[in-house]
């Protein structure tokens, strides 16, 4: 899949009810209605979160490099959507990445978060050695994107949520 492009159908479409946003959320209002928006703190949390939970779950290392790499290159394309894998290796290799004036400013909505977390997941499988992302790896996204939406989500909210299974069922297939 091509970076450049915006993939609408890899996006999970929600309905957003106002009366359930929290204290603190802002929401943008569009086209097609009332949009919260995240930012680039709540996304980091929710892709650190995920991978942690995703890691747990498979009793492997949260510190492993196909981790290390998801969360970099999630981090990038969010940024910069279309950026090259160079861009992403420049900032793994950083060693302190400087923080953006606005990584707490609510700029991103839902469908562009969820862009950057498939394209980061992907490419970070195509650049670890494997042909095409794996069941762990799928499960990272649904795990961050359940989390960017409810940080207090655990593996039987994702397993039930995302997967429509048991998490046992789910823990299986890692």
């Amino acid at each position: 899949m091509s970076l450049e492009s915006f993939d609408d159908a890899r996006i999970q479409v929600i309905d957003f009810d106002p009366t359930t946003a929290r204290p603190g959320d802002v929401v943008a209002s569009t086209e097609s209605g009332p949009v919260k928006l995240y930012s680039r703190d709540e996304v980091h949390t929710a892709i650190v979160d995920g991978v942690t939970l995703a890691a747990d779950e498979a009793h492997r290392s949260n510190q492993a490099d196909r981790f290390a790499w998801v969360i970099t290159a999630v981090m990038t394309y969010l940024d910069a959507p279309s950026a090259p894998w160079a861009e992403v290796k420049n900032r793994h290799y950083q060693p302190n990445p400087d923080a953006a004036e606005d990584d707490e400013a609510p700029q991103f909505i839902r469908e562009q978060v969820s862009q950057a977390v498939n394209n980061g997941v992907d490419a970070a499988a195509r650049h670890t050695g494997r042909s095409f992302p794996d069941d762990l790896d799928n499960l990272v996204v649904n795990a961050a994107l359940t989390l960017l939406d409810d940080p207090d989500a655990d593996f039987y909210t994702v397993a039930i949520e995302c997967y429509s299974e048991s998490p046992r069922v789910v823990r299986s297939w890692l």
